[in-house]
């Protein structure tokens, strides 16, 4: 992937640098660079299992989504993650709904490394149309990494407080893809807040990126229209913003209260991936 290269941060000196002119001396420090703490450009013939944990199970039942999450509908192939949602029957269930029969299959992979502490998360992507098609790049606490490869709905859990809580990187919700919703649930429901994209993100590749500090959120997407990166939504004040470790999940769910009645006639849709960074 061309992209490859930027993820590598310059080295910095080792030691600062003294510049000395007449009688004053002066450390001159090295810039500040970030550090790539997470990075995949999905080159590889498959999923690394080092970095994603590909979910097999219901989908999300509080929500009232309608597909099964299907491991094989999740490939990597010609340098691109590719999530494909499906109108199919296939059985599945989960740690604590049965096994039944639904109509549709997609897929989700989630972060396997350690969840983070603040940082600048990027993932180039294409997303999927479809009626009824509802996908997500966002952020769960830590909370909750233990137990979603098995069930959507831990019964302990405590969304949105503390260390159960969410942000939406970038969610396409009932049909609209010329806006993009961008969200923050912390200690509370954080509603929605849809905002304009300057193309339909079906139609090409854009990044998005949020930026996540002890006092801020802010979410952007760069179109690759020659504009760069275009602020979209901030939140600030630190008892806005989430000070626990989380990770990055990415999917399509089908139907519920984000996807609404899917069209069949309207699948198959591909959610494709060029790349996640995680940089700090």
């Amino acid at each position: 992937m061309t992209m490859a290269s930027s993820s590598q941060a310059p080295a910095a000196s080792s030691a600062p640098t003294t510049v000395t002119s007449d009688s004053v001396v002066a450390d001159v420090s090295p810039p500040i660079v970030s550090r790539t703490i997470f990075f995949d450009d999905f080159d590889g013939t498959g999923v690394d299992p080092t970095k994603w944990t590909v979910y097999d199970r219901l989908s999300d039942q509080a929500n009232g989504e309608v597909n099964c999450v299907a491991p094989q509908n999740v490939t990597v192939r010609d340098g691109l993650l590719q999530i494909v949602s499906k109108h199919e029957d296939r059985d599945c269930g989960d740690t604590l709904d049965p096994v039944r029969t639904l109509h549709f299959t997609s897929g989700q992979i989630a972060q396997a490394t350690p969840p983070f502490l603040y940082g600048t998360i990027d993932v180039r992507a294409k997303v999927p149309g479809g009626v009824g098609a509802w996908p997500a790049i966002w952020m769960l606490g830590f909370e909750w990494q233990k137990s979603q490869p098995f069930t959507a709905n831990t019964p302990e859990h405590q969304w949105p407080k503390a260390g159960w809580c969410e942000i939406d990187i970038a969610e396409f919700m009932l049909g609209a893809r010329r806006e993009v919703n961008t969200t923050v649930h912390y200690n509370q429901f954080g509603g929605t807040h849809p905002q304009p994209l300057p193309f339909d993100a079906t139609t090409r590749f854009m990044v998005y990126r949020l930026h996540w500090t002890p006092d801020s959120l802010i979410w952007s997407v760069d179109a690759e229209d020659g504009a760069g990166f275009r602020e979209i939504y901030s939140v600030n004040g630190s008892s806005n913003v989430p000070d626990v470790p989380m990770y990055v999940v990415i999917h399509t769910a089908i139907g519920g209260i984000g996807g609404g009645d899917p069209d069949p006639m309207s699948f198959p849709q591909t959610f494709a991936v060029d790349y996640v960074r995680i940089t700090e």
